[in-house]
């Protein structure tokens, strides 16, 4: 799989991000930055949506950034399941080695994600990896109700 140059730098960043102020520190940094991103992206989206419109609209728009290959989410209880296909920092274990779900740049997507289901549904979720499939190229997500 050939990786875009833009998502090395990202990670690059990301993991000096980490040595700076260390683990904990960096995860919220990039969560942090995850959420102020969502704005940027899609500045003109609806609000007040069923979380299945959502999920729609959202796993879409993140399938089409370049990162992924592809993001399927869907309401499951109060909770949304997220499933991501392809996600080229899987591939970038040399320049970040922590596992894949620990790395700070994991916590950008977690945190992209949350703000982009809150400004959608006006609902506050947690993104957490529940399980990386190697073999499979995918992580299993949850965004659990807040």
């Amino acid at each position: 799989m050939s990786v875009d140059p833009r998502n090395v730098i990202l990670a690059r960043i990301s993991t000096g991000l980490t040595e700076m102020l260390g683990r904990l520190g960096a995860h919220a940094t990039m969560r942090d930055m995850g959420t102020h991103s969502s704005k940027e992206l899609w500045p003109d989206w609806p609000e007040n949506l069923p979380p299945a419109d959502a999920c729609n609209l959202l796993s879409d728009a993140l399938s089409n950034i370049g990162t992924f290959e592809k993001v399927e989410m869907a309401p499951e209880g109060e909770s949304v399941k997220i499933t991501i296909k392809g996600c080229e920092f899987n591939h970038l274990g040399q320049v970040e080695a922590s596992p894949v779900g620990q790395r700070s740049i994991c916590f950008f997507g977690f945190g992209l994600i949350e703000k982009s289901l809150e400004r959608l549904t006006g609902n506050q979720y947690r993104v957490e990896l529940i399980h990386h499939d190697a073999e499979q190229d995918t992580c299993h997500e949850i965004a659990r109700f807040r």
